[in-house]
């Protein structure tokens, strides 16, 4: 008990001491709403690994190092999410598509979702990375555990494996 109370006291010096800088640091690069969500996020990271940050005139620089990297994570997940609104921009056309289209589409991804049950649990998981989540190959390679070049490679034969069972279905084509 007295070790947490320790902490929390330790934490309340290095949060008060920091807060600011932190908050202006990220206030200078993104609106106000978003400064504060990143803001706690890096206390946050600082909250979890206390025992890690350094103490004294150390503790602003090893901040603005995790504020680096929460901010690179608030950079990506803003442009996913502009990549996905542009991908589903079909959503808000001003026509309803017709029945009919809507009984096609549903009937040609069930189609895709069939074949990909269909493919090894690997070759899922390595078109679920790449396509779904747009993960660039050096990520997915580092979580499957091999190089970047591996993972193209990986993903080239998955690519062919769908098709070919897309094949089975009647679709003829599938882009990579």
């Amino acid at each position: 008990m007295v070790s947490s109370q320790r902490d929390e006291e330790r934490f309340q010096r290095m949060y008060s001491a920091n807060a600011r800088p932190v908050y202006s640091y990220f206030l200078r690069r993104v609106d106000a709403e978003a400064a504060q969500d990143l803001t706690a996020d890096t206390f946050l990271v600082a909250w979890r690994r206390l025992d890690a940050v350094p103490e004294g005139d150390r503790t602003l620089p090893w901040l603005y190092g995790v504020a680096r990297r929460v901010l690179a994570n608030h950079y990506r997940s803003t442009a996913r999410s502009r990549r996905l609104f542009t991908r589903v921009s079909w959503l808000r056309q001003e026509t309803a598509p017709t029945p009919e289209v809507l009984v096609v589409r549903r009937s040609e991804d069930q189609e895709v979702i069939d074949a990909l049950g269909r493919l090894r649990p690997d070759d899922q998981e390595l078109l679920r990375l790449t396509v779904w989540e747009e993960l660039p190959y050096d990520q997915v390679g580092e979580l499957l555990g091999c190089s970047a070049h591996a993972a193209a490679q990986r993903r080239y034969r998955a690519v062919q494996h769908l098709a070919r069972e897309l094949g089975t279905t009647g679709h003829k084509q599938v882009t990579s």
